[in-house]
């Protein structure tokens, strides 16, 4: 262990028992249970408004997030000796949410629904609300499809194309008008209308709910029970579950939690475990069913969920890596990538097609 770790450590109330490195951080077993120490990667102001959605849940009986640990000058940002900046979460033993897994998908449904009940409302300071917002969706469009159209160009124009490249081509016109499609709805959708009530109600969504955020306790129960028991809404009330976390599950990572329509959470959870099992219609009816049984969503939202499951996100990120990296030399994981995502266009419109019929 380094002496200048040693020193951090020693501004913390807690006994350390062992320490060992995760992913550009340390875990640190202590008398106070599992911490995380990682190096400051934001702002004061960013990191006292995650605090203030983290209290705020811990306050409202949901203890399963990484709340920041304070030192003792009652402090969440720590110096060491030479001015680096870190901060002390809580943190939790067990195994990333398994998106194959339908009782872990289940159950992570659940928690984000009762997640988004109680993170609405939220006691803000003006400036948070400020500066804390979701960026528009439809200048996030815009940018993207701009992106896309000045990436084709450069390769039609390259006289030699390596695999990539051939490959980007012939698929680009499926995913550019898909792009196109997408805009053009929520330009005509009640997107702003629905952000104006986030704003002034203050929902707040997580940003990143997807499988390396939600950590499967090795100590919990079935938290929420075996989904498939519940018979009505009633029993998937979000006022039912509240009273029965079981803390099977904890959320971690509220570092691009923002102000915003929380169906966005939804959608990148859903998306991602879409990918993984072949757009699986029985998996994604079940989210959906699951989530607005606990948090009901109108069709405004669910237009809104529509349109960002329309858009092809993953084909912008291969897109915007491709760009933005060496292009004389593309990883052939990044070519098995938009391959993947061409195979899977069949099975996706055909759970998009079933979507869009709930919207008519």
């Amino acid at each position: 262990m380094e002496d200048r770790n040693l020193e951090l450590f020693r501004q913390y109330n807690i006994k350390i028992y062992n320490t060992y490195r995760i992913r550009g951080a340390f875990i640190l077993e202590t008398d106070k249970g599992l911490k995380l120490l990682k190096s400051l990667e934001s702002s004061k102001s960013r990191i006292d408004f995650e605090n203030t959605l983290l209290e705020y849940l811990t306050i409202q009986n949901y203890p399963f997030v990484d709340l920041y640990v304070r030192n003792y000058a009652n402090e969440i940002i720590t110096e060491d000796g030479v001015g680096n900046k870190y901060v002390l979460k809580n943190w939790f033993p067990g195994e990333e949410c398994n998106l194959r897994d339908e009782g872990d998908v289940a159950d992570a449904a659940i928690n984000l629904a009762i997640l988004h009940t109680m993170l609405r409302e939220v006691p803000l300071t003006e400036e948070q609300i400020l500066h804390n917002s979701y960026n528009d969706l439809m200048e996030v469009f815009d940018k993207r499809n701009r992106e896309l159209k000045r990436v084709r160009s450069y390769i039609r124009e390259k006289r030699k194309k390596n695999e990539f490249e051939l490959c980007y081509l012939n698929n680009y016109d499926d995913f550019y008008k898909q792009s196109q499609e997408a805009t053009r709805i929520l330009g005509e959708s009640n997107y702003s209308e629905l952000m104006k009530e986030a704003i002034e109600h203050r929902y707040i969504c997580h940003g990143n709910y997807t499988y390396h955020n939600i950590i499967m306790l090795k100590s919990g129960q079935t938290g929420y029970g075996n989904w498939k028991t519940y018979s009505n809404e009633e029993s998937l009330s979000a006022a039912g579950l509240k009273g029965n976390i079981k803390g099977n599950m904890a959320t971690t990572n509220f570092d691009r939690a923002c102000i915003g329509v929380q169906i966005m959470d939804l959608y990148q959870f859903m998306r991602k475990v879409m990918e993984k099992n072949n757009w699986d219609m029985d998996f994604g009816s079940m989210i959906l069913d699951i989530y607005t049984n606990v948090l009901p969503a109108d069709k405004d939202e669910l237009k809104l969920l529509y349109i960002l499951l329309l858009y092809p996100e993953k084909f912008w990120k291969i897109t915007n890596f491709y760009y933005n990296g060496k292009k004389s030399w593309v990883p052939q994981r990044n070519i098995q990538k938009l391959i993947g995502i061409q195979e899977q266009i069949e099975r996706k419109k055909q759970f998009l097609d079933c979507l869009g019929k709930i919207l008519t």
